[in-house]
């Protein structure tokens, strides 16, 4: 963060030098001294700064994001790990009135760095790994602030990886501030250091709020945090993506008992996305002489009568018997969000086929197979 004085303060300040030089060469003009106080104050002065910092809520983003309808923090932390470099960036953005929504992480440790990003609105997600852009879906997809939810995720986990975005700034209040200003943009930018840190505070508007914060300790650990508001933020969805699968695939890993290779399981709670089922298709796939095919189908909302043996409002099932006499059961259970294929709902595959055997999802929307030997 830098203080940048415009032309106009630059002349202000000559013009206001060469009247007090004359002055003090003729004697005649006296100017008296304007009193503020408080945060009446510009710059602030320095116990000014400190009641700010010091009174509860001083940096909430929680209060900011209430308060906010487009909202932007950008949060950067260095520190050494092991000998290497390391540095976390989280750049998280709202815009409530588009109802759109970007969550970025990038994290670099010595020469390995992922970098991953997620915009969603209007059922549609742009997903970034690193430097490549996908396309998403989500049937059913709710807008949800994303300060509010990675908050209520951080407490409810709180040994997970999630944005710093809590700053004590009673901690720092009592420090000893040199602070400056800049009218034109309402800028102020206050620094002081204590026994191990530098910090540096950055103030916007009338009254102040705390818009930057800085901490530096040696050359590897940083800490920097940047607040953006209004016609500042900006969020875009992008069209005709390369599209991608949803996000599971069976379990590799089947049981087998009696002669019966079954696989089940639940999708876990994890995945966010609800799924069009008419979308998705189970496989039971056998592998001759290196070639994978698929030799049983369930569609998970069938257009056909001949493609589902029983369907209802939640799920389907399929048996299917080969030429050769063995047979294939497939089935999966809308469970929790009912008309969508979502977390919570289970799946069961089973077969008495011997020889090298899989199960797999399919994806037609995206046109891509989610796991099994028939993936790319």
């Amino acid at each position: 963060m830098t203080h940048v004085q415009s032309r106009e303060s630059v002349r202000a300040v000559a013009l206001t030098t060469l009247l007090l030089l004359s002055t003090a060469i003729s004697g005649c003009l006296s100017v008296p001294a304007e009193e503020c106080e408080g945060i009446d104050c510009f710059p602030l002065n320095p116990d000014a700064l400190s009641d700010i910092l010091a009174a509860p809520g001083a940096f909430d983003v929680i209060s900011l994001a209430a308060t906010n309808d487009k909202l932007r923090i950008v949060t950067t932390t260095t520190y050494e790990v092991n000998g290497q470099f390391a540095e976390v960036r989280w750049d998280v953005a709202k815009d409530d009135v588009s109802q759109l929504r970007s969550i970025a992480m990038r994290m670099t440790i010595g020469t390995t760095t992922i970098d991953n990003e997620a915009i969603e609105g209007k059922n549609m997600t742009n997903i970034r790994t690193n430097g490549d852009w996908y396309e998403g879906r989500d049937e059913d997809w709710q807008y949800r602030d994303p300060f509010h939810e990675l908050a209520q995720l951080a407490t409810q986990q709180p040994s997970g990886l999630w944005p710093p975005f809590s700053f004590d700034t009673t901690s720092i209040a009592d420090l000893a501030w040199t602070i400056s200003g800049d009218p034109s943009s309402t800028q102020q930018i206050a620094s002081a250091s204590n026994d191990t840190h530098t910090i540096i505070i950055e103030l916007m508007g009338s009254p102040p709020r705390v818009t930057g914060i800085e901490t530096y300790s040696g050359d590897e650990e940083t800490f920097i945090l940047r607040v953006s508001k209004g016609d500042l933020v900006s969020i875009q969805l992008q069209e005709g993506l390369p599209r991608t699968p949803v996000g599971f695939s069976i379990d590799p890993n089947p049981i087998q008992h009696d002669g019966i290779t079954t696989w089940y399981g639940q999708i876990p709670m994890e995945m966010s996305t609800e799924i069009d089922p008419s979308e998705l298709e189970f496989h039971g796939i056998l592998t001759v002489d290196g070639e994978p095919s698929s030799v049983a189908v369930l569609y998970l909302a069938p257009s056909c009568s001949a493609c589902v043996d029983y369907s209802t409002g939640n799920g389907a099932v399929r048996n299917i018997t080969l030429d050769d006499g063995t047979w294939w059961h497939l089935s999966w259970i809308d469970n929790l969000y009912a008309g969508y294929f979502s977390a919570g709902d289970l799946y069961h595959i089973s077969t008495n086929s011997t020889g090298e055997i899989d199960a797999a999802l399919y994806d037609s929307w995206a046109q891509q197979w989610t796991g099994g030997p028939l993936a790319e």
